[in-house]
């Protein structure tokens, strides 16, 4: 008795094994779902391609503008170098916060705009998607 049970229990959970894979497949996306599908993700592999190539062109330009300000700061040391061959302590404070001051108004404005960017990259990020999201639930009414 208890091999008949057994052996029935075991045939029942081979045919189920065998018939949920065929009932929990996923139905077949219909060719248009397909191409509108892909085209989204063409859509979406572009957008974030742009976006990509926006921030590199913005930490290009930045880093060129800090680049140009150090040279800048670096001719100006070295002509009140040369003007001043033994310069007083006073002399050279006052020149190191003239320095100082320089720099902290000239990267206040970097850092604005650095956070300017960011917020209008993640601004564009979040409405892109919703986007994205509204035409895939669209592709997916297709027939």
């Amino acid at each position: 008795m208890l091999r008949k049970l057994g052996l029935l229990f075991g045939g029942v959970v081979l045919a189920l094994t065998l018939a949920l894979p065929a009932t929990a497949s996923p139905t077949k996306k219909s060719p248009a779902e397909k191409a509108c599908l892909q085209a989204l993700k063409q859509v979406n592999k572009t957008f974030h391609d742009q976006q990509k190539a926006q921030s590199k062109a913005f930490h290009a330009q930045q880093k060129a503008a800090r680049k140009a300000f150090h040279a800048q700061q670096k001719a100006v040391r070295e002509a009140f170098k040369s003007q001043q061959p033994a310069p007083t302590e006073a002399q050279m404070k006052a020149f190191d916060e003239v320095q100082r001051a320089q720099r902290h108004a000239f990267n206040e404005p970097l850092k604005a705009q650095q956070k300017a960017f960011n917020e209008q990259q993640k601004a564009a990020k979040k409405a892109f998607h919703a986007q994205q999201k509204a035409a895939r639930e669209a592709c997916k009414a297709l027939p």
